[in-house]
C-alpha cells in the first residue's frame, strides 16, 4: 500500500479541495524548493498552525538535515559525518542536538542554519533588534515561562496570538497550544537565539518605538 503524501491527508481531511490543490502543485513546480506546506501556508488556503499539526500527526515533516540537505547549506556527506559525530558523542554519554553540532563542526553559520529551521517548522524568520517586549504581552504566556523558554509575545488579540522563539521544540509548541484559549489563533516565527535573550534582557520603555520585522 503506497504511504499518502500530504496532499492526499488535506483532502481527505477536507482541509483543501481538489482545485486548491492542483493549483499549489502548479506553483511548487514554478518555485523549486519549496515545500507543498509551505506553499498552501503562503497561499492562505491553510494555516501554518493546522499544516504543522497535520505534519506531526502522520509523521511528514521531514528531518532537518534533510531540509538543510534540500536548501544546500549542507551536502550529503557533511550529513552523514555531522550524525556520526552526533553518534559519538552519545557513546561518550554527551547528548547534542544535530543543529549544535553542524554548527560546532563548522559546516555553516547561525544564519543558515536558522533559515533551514525555518522552512522545517514553517516559522518565518524575524528580527527584534528594535522590538520592546512588554509585561503585558509577556503575561499572555506567563512570564517566569516565557523567559525560560526563550519565548517573546509579539503581539494578543483576543483571536490571535504572534510568538517568536529561540529554539522550537515540540514540547513548546505544545504547551504554548494548551495556554491560549480554545479557537485562539497561535502564529509562530523564528528568532536568532541572541535577539531573543538580548530582547528580554530588555527593561520595558513606554515611550520606546517598538517593532519586529
Amino acid at each position: 500500500m503506497m504511504e499518502k503524501t500530504l496532499g492526499q491527508i488535506l483532502l481527505e481531511k477536507n482541509m483543501i479541495t481538489p482545485a486548491q490543490l492542483d493549483l499549489a502543485l502548479k506553483r511548487q513546480k514554478q518555485q523549486k524548493g519549496k515545500y507543498l506546506g509551505e506553499i498552501l501556508i503562503e497561499m492562505g488556503l491553510v494555516s501554518q498552525e493546522k499544516i504543522n499539526k497535520v505534519l506531526d500527526t502522520y509523521s511528514k515533516r521531514k528531518r532537518i538535515g534533510e531540509t538543510l540537505i534540500d536548501l544546500e547549506i549542507l551536502t550529503p556527506e557533511q550529513l552523514e559525518k555531522a550524525l556520526q559525530r552526533q553518534k559519538d558523542l552519545q557513546k561518550q554519554g554527551i547528548r547534542k542536538p544535530l543543529g549544535t553540532v553542524i554548527l560546532e563542526l563548522g559546516f555553516t553559520d547561525y544564519d543558515n542554519y536558522l533559515l533551514g529551521l525555518s522552512k522545517h517548522f514553517n516559522m518565518p524568520i524575524v528580527r527584534l533588534e528594535t522590538f520592546y517586549p512588554t509585561p503585558a504581552l509577556q503575561r499572555a504566556l506567563g512570564e517566569k515561562y516565557a523567559q525560560k523558554n526563550r519565548i517573546v509575545v509579539l503581539e494578543n488579540t483576543p483571536a490571535r496570538i504572534k510568538v517568536a522563539l529561540a529554539e522550537p521544540t515540540q514540547r513548546i509548541l505544545e504547551e504554548v497550544q494548551k495556554a491560549v484559549p480554545i479557537g485562539k489563533t497561535v502564529e509562530y516565527y523564528l528568532a536568532n537565539p541572541y535577539e531573543v535573550d538580548s530582547c528580554l534582557r530588555k527593561k520595558f520603555d513606554p515611550f520606546a518605538v517598538t517593532r519586529y520585522r
